[in-house]
């Protein structure tokens, strides 16, 4: 498998050896929610509380029958970027060209300035991630308010998420130093195709009294996984020493699947068999099968105020369909760099050259979060604060804490969005957006990134969402 052989080469050998946006949900693309600054414990109501809190799913409206469909828009989010480095800043360092006396086309040469400048963006490592999520279908009934609602959505995300170590930016500036230890512990790279088809119910349960009224609802999800490629673990380091000799280990434990309709051959796999191209299909056979489930409470104590609480995607997926393992515990030794063979011996470590297999099995966890937030409603205006924390470090999630604070503000079938965001992978978001809701008909655009839209030089990512809902 060639793609896969050199992706693995690119991470490895660039890196010696990937939250999305949305915080640990495999959930609702919601527009709404990311223009408020992610605000999603206590404001996502009706089809977009799946996978967010589906306490919220239950809700007083007259309307007893949502639902999501491509028309007139999809509901569709995607995100790219990175958490440490402006366009701005990557045209500097990696961007600039020019010609030299002899007509030659070289780089920048950096100043000690440059340097230490450069260090600093990467002082947290360098995380890229990239994101699409779609939602094809959604629909919740209501028969009464005694019965509460019930809730079906399938909808597809794709999503990676890509660590470079700073050990790398050291060592690239800093050239082969005396007895330094370079450490590429902190690499990391994930990423998935998944489907997510969710069963969920709500209602009302007026337990305590202090409480004008409480709701509960529960998702049960079932996902199947098309294609996978992940490290488990990484223990590269390298030591520099007298005489430019270079000691260390390459030491990575990665995982790969990908569902056969993909016709994936890996780089181990010596059989003549001849394997087809890639084929598209809307259903693939999945690699790989699992459960997850969702819990949220929404608490309203009066006409102003909310309080809400969800733990979403609590689960795992078992790949079991075209699955490898490739790992490494190959020891370095480099004396003379203009040794090919030395130098060939570097990359087989720290790729782990042959030493990939075929596996029956192997489980990752999905991106599970938990939210709580408190909002209250002025007239027209809402105003929410949200508390993110997720629990691991797969796409769509980060275990860094996150705050927000995001307003909505209605006039007529016109709403106008705008939030904070503080902490988690991205750091910082600007939130802006806005929605039309003629009743039966709602639309909604947002951006948890709106400051790539005044002044995309200076931004770090490209996030955009919309997406329609029908309401009878």
């Amino acid at each position: 498998m060639k793609t896969y052989k050199i992706f693995f080469i690119l991470i490895f050998i660039l890196a010696s050896n990937v939250y999305s946006q949305s915080g640990g949900s495999i959930g609702m693309s919601d527009a709404r929610s990311d223009a408020m600054g992610k605000i999603k414990a206590t404001s996502s109501f009706g089809l977009r509380a799946i996978g967010n809190n589906p306490a919220n799913l239950f809700s007083d409206s007259l309307k007893h029958v949502e639902f999501i469909i491509p028309f007139p828009l999809p509901s569709l989010s995607g995100s790219i970027g990175t958490n440490f480095m402006t366009i701005d800043e990557y045209n500097y360092f990696f961007g600039y060209q020019t010609k030299d006396a002899e007509g030659k086309t070289v780089g920048r040469y950096l100043t000690d300035s440059d340097k230490s400048r450069l260090k600093n963006l990467f002082a947290d490592g360098g995380a890229i991630t990239g994101d699409v999520q779609i939602q094809f279908f959604a629909i919740s009934i209501k028969p009464n308010n005694d019965f509460g609602t019930i809730a079906f959505s399938m909808g597809d995300v794709i999503s990676s998420n890509v660590t470079f170590p700073k050990g790398i930016i050291d060592l690239g500036l800093e050239g082969n130093l005396l007895n330094q230890v370079y450490n590429f512990n902190d690499t990391k790279l994930k990423a998935w195709w998944l489907r997510k088809y969710s069963f969920s119910y709500a209602r009302s349960l007026n337990i305590l009294p202090v409480f004008q009224k409480i709701s509960i609802g529960v998702s049960f999800n079932l996902i199947q996984g098309f294609a996978y490629v992940g490290l488990d673990n990484v223990n590269t380091q390298l030591t520099t020493g007298d005489g430019n000799v270079i000691t260390g280990k390459g030491d990575f434990l990665a995982y790969a699947a990908f569902s056969p309709d993909f016709n994936v051959k890996y780089d181990f796999d010596k059989s003549t068999t001849t394997k087809k191209d890639f084929q598209f299909s809307p259903f693939p056979t999945p690699a790989g099968n699992g459960f997850g489930f969702d819990f949220g409470l929404n608490a309203k104590l009066d006409s102003v105020w909310s309080f809400g609480f969800a733990i979403t995607d609590i689960g795992s997926i078992t790949w079991n369909k075209n699955t490898a393992q490739y790992s490494s515990s190959a020891p370095i030794y480099l004396d003379d760099l203009s040794n090919q063979a030395q130098r060939d011996s570097l990359v087989d470590a720290l790729t782990g050259k042959d030493s990939g297999k075929y596996i029956s099995e192997f489980s990752t966890q999905l991106a599970t979060a938990l939210r709580f937030g408190v909002s209250f409603q002025l007239n027209n205006l809402l105003i929410a604060f949200d508390y993110n924390q997720g629990f691991n470090d797969q796409p769509r999630n980060s275990t860094k804490s996150r705050f927000s604070v995001g307003a909505d503000w209605t006039v007529g079938f016109f709403s106008l969005r705008t939030g904070l965001s503080f902490g988690g992978f991205d750091k910082f978001n600007l939130g802006l957006g806005c929605g039309l809701d003629f009743g039966f008909l709602e639309m909604n655009f947002g951006t948890p990134d709106f400051e790539s839209v005044v002044s995309p030089n200076t931004a770090k990512r490209i996030t955009f969402g919309f997406d329609s809902r029908w309401k009878f």
